[in-house]
């Protein structure tokens, strides 16, 4: 049960979610996935690599995702060590490869974080109100650093609203098992698809399809299930 919930926003001048199909992906995702927002969370609690996997699991967490800004991609080139010649500096001397990357510029999103353990869900809400985290977030890459701040002060409790048959307007991104869209004149739709749940050995469990609409508008559904936070309709997943 959803009840009360962490409503966050987290921007930066870049982002880097990078696609995972390949060790040398070079595209982003347009937010990020679901794995990279507990692993955001997590930073921010201080929690070690591979140890948060429990907290985070679908019948421990909940996530819905705002885009605040405009998805702007820009190109960029990352300076990549030479493994051709070994993976230590020493052994490479230094040579690099310099490989194009798809960045995000001017990334704005807000988070709305439901988790079972109530200690947990305290603990990162005090870090919060405080403007404070244990180890400095950023947005994909620790090269894209990120800036978080708390929204309204205070636990927001969602209000749960079944869809059926008419139109209702949702401002995150929507879930694409979760609810059946309308498209509407005048907006740019996206789908992608992103890692949901991974495992402590690092292997992806399960994958999520998303709609998204690239300016940030809101997006129409005709059925489903979603939860007012505050002034916004949200889906989590």
């Amino acid at each position: 049960m959803i009840d009360k919930i962490v409503v966050f926003d987290i921007w930066g001048d870049y982002g880097y979610f990078r696609r995972g199909y390949t060790t040398t992906s070079t595209l982003s995702y347009p937010f990020p996935s679901r794995t990279t927002l507990a692993g955001i969370v997590s930073g921010i609690l201080g929690y070690e690599r591979n140890s948060y996997y429990e907290i985070f699991k679908p019948s421990n967490s909940a996530f819905a995702l705002e885009i605040m800004k405009p998805i702007k991609k820009m190109r960029m080139n990352l300076n990549l060590i030479d493994t051709k010649t070994g993976f230590l500096l020493s052994d490479n001397k230094g040579q690099r490869t310099q490989l194009p990357a798809e960045f995000l510029k001017d990334v704005k999103y807000r988070i709305y974080l439901w988790l079972k353990d109530n200690v947990v869900r305290d603990d990162f809400f005090t870090l919060l109100s405080e403007h404070k985290s244990i180890y400095t977030p950023y947005l994909g890459i620790s090269e894209c650093l990120a800036n978080v701040n708390l929204v309204g002060g205070a636990y927001f409790v969602p209000i749960k609203n079944y869809v059926k048959g008419k139109d209702f307007r949702i401002n995150s991104v929507v879930p694409r098992e979760k609810a059946k869209i309308k498209i509407e004149p005048g907006k740019k739709y996206g789908m992608t698809k992103s890692p949901a749940f991974i495992t402590p050995e690092r292997v992806v469990q399960s994958f999520q399809e998303f709609y998204y609409e690239e300016n940030g508008q809101d997006i129409v559904i005709v059925e489903g299930e979603c939860y007012s936070v505050g002034d916004s309709n949200v889906i989590f997943f």
